[in-house]
């Protein structure tokens, strides 16, 4: 409409839980390479990997790792979101929905890492 202007507004924000530990671990499993595949689900939990990452200085070393493992994104948000870092997207499933996700990502997972791990020899 003429005259008329949109605002964003959000009705939710998603934070970090008080207790990072768990998700600590995780990035400490993911930068030790005992990680093959992740799955992200949202653009906010790439902010807040990064957010962490950042306190730890290990961003680029995460980077690196990343470019050994296979990473799925579950839609063109998230997608942007790990391209803004300059982190990869291997695969996006066929519909962005979660199970569609899992489900794409289990059948394609061990070709996409054979493949971005002999590229790298």
């Amino acid at each position: 409409m003429l005259g008329s202007t949109v605002s964003r507004v959000p009705v939710y924000r998603w934070a970090l839980p008080e207790d990072t530990a768990p998700l600590k671990q995780v990035l400490d499993a993911i930068l030790a390479g005992q990680v093959d595949v992740v799955l992200i689900t949202n653009a906010v939990q790439v902010d807040h990997v990064m957010q962490m990452l950042t306190e730890d200085n290990q961003t680029e070393r995460f980077r690196q790792v990343m470019r050994r493992m296979v990473v799925a994104s579950v839609g063109p948000t998230a997608s942007e979101r790990l391209r803004g870092y300059n982190l990869p997207v291997d695969l996006e499933p066929s519909h962005p929905k979660m199970g569609i996700l899992v489900k794409e990502a289990s059948e394609r997972a061990r070709l996409l890492l054979q493949q971005k791990r002999s590229a790298l020899l």
